[in-house]
Parts: C-alpha cells; sequence; structure tokens
C-alpha cells in the first residue's frame, strides 16, 4: 500500500468533508423528514444497481490480468461473491448479496415495496451522477478514473456508518434489521485501497501521472457531493437552498 497516496487522500476528503454538506448535517442533527430521507434513498438505490457498471468498463481498459484482478473481485463483491470461511463454508455467489438486492432488503426496512422499487424512475440527480462515472471509467485517463471510484468508496465507508448509526437512533430502523450500510462501513476502505494500489505507481512517477489521480479523487469528492445534495433538493423542491430544518418548519 503506498502510504503517501493514502494521506493525501484522506486529507483531501477531510478538506472537502461530504458528511458536512446539507443532507449529512439535517440526518445527524435529527431534521431530516423520515419520508424525505425515504425518498432520496428510494432515488440512491440506482446508484447503488448502477456503481459496478463503470468498475466492469474501466476493468475492460486494463491491459493485463494482474491489474485487473482486484477490480474483478470488487465486482465479485458487489454481485455477491462471499470469499468464504476456513474450513466453514465455501466462496461463491450468493445472490441475495449482490449489492443492488441487499439495498432493496433496506428499503424495504423503511417500507418501501419490491413493487414500488420496480415502478422507480430514476431522477436527474442520479442520472447525472450514474453518467459522470460511466464518462470517466471510459474515456478518462485510467489514473483519473481510478481516483474518482477510490475516493468514493473511501467516503462511502463513514457515510454507511453514519446512516446506520442516524436510521437506528431515530428509530426508523431496528438495529438487527439493518443492512447493506452496516456491510459497506466494514468493506469499502478495502475496496477503496485496492483501486488506489492500482495506481499507486502512477502516483510515485509524480507529475502529470500524479496529477491525474488527484484530479480523479476531487472529481469523486465532488459528484459524491452533488449527488446527496441533489437528491435532498429533488425531495424538497419548494426551497432547495435551506437547510432540512426550514423545510420541515414550512
Amino acid at each position: 500500500m503506498n502510504h503517501e497516496l493514502i494521506r493525501w487522500v484522506v486529507a483531501e476528503a477531510n478538506t472537502h468533508p461530504l458528511l458536512q454538506n446539507l443532507y449529512f448535517t439535517a440526518l445527524r442533527e435529527g431534521q431530516l423528514d423520515r419520508e424525505v430521507f425515504r425518498e432520496t434513498q428510494q432515488q440512491f438505490f440506482f446508484a447503488v444497481r448502477y456503481f459496478s457498471r463503470p468498475m466492469a468498463a474501466l476493468t475492460a481498459r486494463m491491459p493485463s490480468s494482474a491489474l485487473r484482478q482486484g477490480l474483478i473481485h470488487n465486482l465479485s463483491e458487489e454481485h455477491g461473491f462471499e470469499d468464504g470461511d476456513e474450513g466453514e463454508s465455501p466462496a461463491g455467489f450468493d445472490p441475495r448479496l449482490a449489492h443492488d438486492m441487499s439495498f432493496q432488503q433496506f428499503l424495504a426496512t423503511l417500507g418501501v415495496s419490491r413493487e414500488e422499487v420496480r415502478r422507480l424512475r430514476e431522477g436527474p440527480a442520479v442520472r447525472a451522477f450514474n453518467t459522470s462515472l460511466m464518462g470517466t471509467c471510459l474515456m478518462e485517463p485510467i489514473e483519473v478514473a481510478f481516483g474518482c471510484l477510490g475516493v468514493i468508496e473511501h467516503t462511502f465507508a463513514d457515510i454507511s456508518a453514519l446512516i446506520g448509526e442516524q436510521v437506528v437512533k431515530q428509530g426508523w430502523i431496528a438495529f438487527e434489521d439493518l443492512v447493506h450500510y452496516k456491510l459497506h462501513a466494514e468493506i469499502d476502505q478495502r475496496h477503496a485501497a485496492d483501486f488506489f494500489q492500482i495506481v499507486a505507481g502512477s502516483w510515485d512517477r509524480g507529475g502529470e501521472n500524479r496529477a491525474a489521480v488527484q484530479d480523479g479523487v476531487k472529481l469523486g469528492l465532488h459528484v459524491f457531493n452533488r449527488l446527496y445534495e441533489d437528491l435532498l433538493e429533488e425531495a424538497q423542491p419548494t426551497r432547495p437552498h435551506e437547510p432540512a430544518t426550514a423545510h420541515a418548519a414550512a
């Protein structure tokens, strides 16, 4: 692991802290209405379901099997792969653990039925996020793509921990029923490290190579922050520039 690169990523993420934006501030302070949270999470389902597709596109661009391995393992986990326990359960795919399926289980704990999920239409905020990731992974230098995906995984670990904590604290979901976010709070730092390891050599070479990794990290922080703030604006369209307290009081 390139510790200098990871330290820079952590510092950059701390400079632009997603957990301090309007969405997470309102959630953390108990000012986000349950129905607004439910609506934003229904839209976030489209990001969960889509995320493996830019990863797959980026995998196809990598010239060697050695470079593809980290991505393929992450892709496998996105689709429900488990490494297995020593001598207890074999490695393999469990469709119930695929991330889009586990997120539907999370939505179910919020009272969203499978039929409601089936009828959902993808809104502009999450579509903009998804197409931004796909464009980055298809068209940008691979260092930009890995930096972008890596920092999204890095920040999503803390986001998952916060969401898991708050939905239980506010009585929306019982702790024993919490799914999806509990897992991502545990595994996404490892996923991020896998992404950054692939571009560690580019970071060490410095110059344009390092700058491309940095550009990707900055892009990832920007689009991920915009996703959450835009989802909040979509769910509260009447006063989009005010904190959630103002909406609740209106």
